[in-house]
């Protein structure tokens, strides 16, 4: 292996299920059948040796059908040597002009069963660090403050998760009253915000009563028990349609619910919406329009989990669940003033959501405090066979009175009172520079996300998506060679082992806003960040703190948080709907 280069954080996996249109083959070969291991080679240089198509024996894979190809010339062969940068002479061209001739068929093989969305590569990414845990241990316990004395309904729809909780246990309110309230105001704005998908009315209210049923018998599930949430409409739900925000897939039924959802009902938490997100996960346009930002509705909301940020700063919702694979969580709560939260890759099972890039999807929720997303990752957390890159680790949180002895990185120029108040709780900074990003490496998502979307690509489909910019970041990653792109995906590695040695003898970074750098490269790496919402400067224009962390590290960052906001009211604070 050359030096300097590592193989990339990608682990093979057998896979031992079979569902979502996966598939094996196994077979025998006698002696007299066996092909030599030049053969071998040469089928895979040509697409066909890992192929297992049920319907297609191996007679078919030794004599593929004739390729439709013949016409690639010599002179296509030159340009795509150009594109790759490669130097060849006419001979070395000609001797390899069969073989890429006959490759299409091969890839045709391929397209002859198209995968469902939701089946990864064998290959798994894994963040160096976060290896299964055996026996994870979960436990959140979050601050207590005195409880909301006769809430008006204005009131409860500002409240934290953890404030409607104690209210809950209290009897103060029930789950239906919070569930009608949610659905109420979601049938109110979610119009004039274009921030909502579908309702699910029917099914909220049936969960509401039982849940009340059940804390009337003493029963409580834990501290989701009877509050509603939003969900971002690229996860299955029965009952609902699954868009992803685009034309090209308007109508589609799922009609199961993605783990997330089975979670949160197991929680006790009680789905009221579908919410929007940009189309195919950008931006913050999809089909219905474009959702608005509450405190400006002249501004979109961001995206790509635009509606389940717009939904919580609206008070709509207490939490909504959203997916960031390059900045779609922090990137919309930063422009909506709510708490965003990306835990460390493969936290949460993504099965049941739309894919976008299987390396870089994650899971998260955005909500009003620091100390919320605690409570909602510690019911979503857990290993999924149905999610291959997903983990089992542990979380365990408990609210902090100080952060003595602790030494944090400080990126570009946060807001003054951020950093003195994590000073005063005993935080020492240093200055703190984020390794270099190769603008290369933002092929990566760009292949996997095309490779996603294969299927509408040919079809024709992809016109549909008019939305953004997809369809012509889809066209461009079919010129990345795939040579090109594994060596992308090894200097993957070495940007993570940068982060990785950044990081090292430091508790977390505190930057400006949403890190606006440093969001794909830690994404690419996998690892967690924390946005606060931190009010508006003089041009009225929002601002935010981010907390960032080395994988695993999100129970400081939420600590540091929550101290940054028990000095501060910026969480507290409301737009004025009226404006809308």
């Amino acid at each position: 292996m050359a030096a300097g280069f590592k193989a990339p954080r990608t682990i093979y996996r057998k896979w031992a299920h079979h569902s979502q249109g996966e598939f094996c083959i196994l077979y025998s070969m006698s002696q007299d059948a066996m092909i030599s291991r030049k053969d071998v080679l040469k089928g895979l240089v040509l697409g066909l040796g890992g192929l297992a198509v049920p319907s297609l024996g191996l007679a078919a894979w030794q004599n593929p059908a004739p390729a439709s190809s013949s016409a690639i010339t010599l002179d296509d062969l030159k340009s795509f040597a150009k594109i790759a940068g490669l130097k060849m002479t006419d001979e070395e061209l000609n001797q390899v002009l069969d073989e890429v001739r006959q490759a299409p068929a091969g890839y045709a093989m391929l397209r002859t069963q198209p995968p469902a969305n939701g089946l990864q590569p064998s290959s798994v990414f894994r963040v160096p660090g976060v290896s299964p845990d055996p026996r994870p241990r979960i436990s959140v316990r979050v601050s207590s403050g005195p409880m909301l004395s006769n809430p008006s309904d204005e009131d409860l729809a500002f409240a934290t998760v953890a404030e409607l909780g104690a209210l809950l246990r209290a009897k103060e309110v029930t789950s239906v009253q919070l569930t009608r309230l949610a659905l109420n105001r979601m049938k109110r704005w979610g119009e004039p915000l274009k921030c909502v998908v579908a309702l699910l009315e029917e099914r909220a209210l049936q969960q509401a009563e039982r849940l009340d049923a059940e804390s009337r018998a003493g029963k409580w599930r834990g501290p989701l028990h009877g509050i509603p949430y939003g969900l971002k409409d690229l996860f299955s739900a029965r009952g609902a349609p699954t868009q992803w925000g685009t034309a090209a897939f308007q109508g589609q039924i799922i009609d199961q619910d993605a783990a997330v959802v089975e979670k949160l009902e197991a929680a006790g938490a009680i789905l009221v919406a579908k919410v929007s997100l940009g189309a195919l996960a950008m931006n913050d346009n999809w089909f219905g329009g474009r959702t608005k930002n509450p405190w400006n509705p002249t501004q979109g909301s961001s995206g790509s989990s635009a509606g389940s940020a717009c939904s919580v700063a609206a008070g709509l919702v207490p939490f909504a669940i959203g997916t960031e694979t390059s900045g779609s969580i922090v990137s919309p709560s930063h422009r909506c003033r709510v708490v965003g939260f990306r835990p460390t890759f493969g936290s949460v099972s993504r099965h049941g959501a739309m894919a976008l890039s299987w390396s870089m999807d994650k899971v998260g929720p955005i909500c009003r405090s620091a100390e919320d997303p605690a409570l909602v990752l510690a019911a979503l957390l857990g290993a999924d066979p149905r999610d291959p890159g997903s983990v089992s680790r542990s979380f365990v949180y408990a609210p902090r009175k100080d952060l003595k002895g602790q030494k944090w990185g400080l990126l570009g120029r946060p807001d003054p009172k951020a950093q003195s108040l994590l000073e005063a709780a005993g935080v020492q900074f240093q200055p703190w520079t984020a390794p270099p990003l190769n603008p290369a490496l933002g092929a990566i998502i760009a292949c996997e996300a095309a490779a996603v979307f294969d299927e509408i690509t040919r079809n024709g489909r992809l016109s549909l998506v008019t939305e953004n910019e997809w369809p012509q970041i889809f066209r461009a990653a079919r010129f990345v060679p795939a040579v090109e792109y594994l060596q992308l995906e090894r200097a993957r590695t070495l940007l993570i082992q940068a982060y990785s040695k950044a990081f090292e003898g430091l508790d977390g970074v505190l930057a400006p806003d949403h890190a606006v750098a440093t969001i794909y490269p830690m994404n690419l790496a996998g690892f967690p960040q924390l946005l606060l919402p931190w009010g508006a400067n003089d041009r009225g224009t929002e601002q935010s703190v981010s907390l960032l962390g080395s994988p695993l590290s999100e129970p400081n960052l939420i600590a540091a948080g929550a101290l940054l906001q028990r000095s501060t009211d910026f969480h507290r604070r409301r737009p004025d709907l009226t404006k809308i």
